[in-house]
């Protein structure tokens, strides 16, 4: 088990550096996107602007959390289905949930890496100071991001019998950037993926507060949205599941 861990880490870590120019080309285009969005709020906040940048980072950097943890499972599924391993993945001795979830470990230490100093550089050349508590900073992510596996395991169910749905999860990389960046006082709305996560980022970010400090109430919500999203996305996965292995479809593309 460890070795298989092990294994997940490295093929992850060598894709990487193997495709070096699409690693680098895709940490670009999130730079621009940012500016693009910065710039796009600045116009339109006029002359309180100052208020709201520190939102906008936390936000934007929150998706792309919440990109690499959705996508991460949906992507690669696809992918072994177009290299024609995936249902060599599903006769391995290490059962392919155990497979998925060391895939979505190494790809989260990775991302987190790379991710969070792209938050700090974004802020410097804005000129702000975000005001991060590593621990309070890795407790929300950690949390956040596993609702979004949640969703990337919905999707990733849905792509073992569709095959190919990648139009569908750009609609849905777009429709949580709204949902992030905006807040809304009521509690089905916090409920949703990472948005609870990304609403306390927030007040860690312009006032310093850390995990501690939250209120109780805070807490309960990031939990159970949690638990809700990734216990339905383990459920509807396993119905996708149990359905292309009737079909006989695992080995298709």
């Amino acid at each position: 088990m460890i070795n298989a861990f092990v294994a997940n880490f490295r093929k992850t870590f060598i894709e990487m550096k193997r495709y070096f120019f699409d690693t680098v080309s895709s940490f670009i285009i999130l730079f621009i996107i940012f500016y693009l969005i910065f710039f796009g709020f600045k116009i339109a906040s006029g002359p309180n602007f100052g208020d709201t940048i520190d939102g906008i980072i936390v936000s934007y950097f929150m998706w792309i959390m919440f990109l690499a943890s959705f996508q991460g499972v949906s992507y690669w599924i696809i992918q072994e289905a177009e290299r024609g391993t995936l249902e060599q993945l599903f006769m391995s001795p290490v059962k392919f949930e155990f497979q998925m979830i060391f895939h979505v470990i190494s790809d989260f230490c990775i991302n987190v890496l790379m991710i969070v100093p792209l938050m700090y550089l974004a802020a410097f050349t804005t000129g702000r100071t975000l005001n991060f508590d590593l621990v309070t900073l890795l407790y929300l992510i950690i949390l956040g991001s596993i609702s979004a596996v949640g969703v990337g395991l919905i999707l990733g169910g849905m792509a073992l019998i569709f095959k190919k749905i990648s139009s569908f999860i750009q609609i849905c990389t777009f429709a949580f950037l709204a949902i992030l960046m905006f807040e809304v006082d009521a509690l089905w709305f916090e409920l949703l993926p990472m948005v609870k996560a990304t609403g306390m980022m927030r007040s860690m970010a312009v006032t310093g507060t850390k995990f501690y400090q939250f209120p109780i109430q805070d807490h309960v919500i990031l939990w159970i949205a949690a638990a809700l999203f990734l216990l339905v996305g383990i459920v509807i996965f396993r119905g996708f599941e149990k359905r292309a292995m009737v079909r006989g479809t695992l080995g298709q593309y």
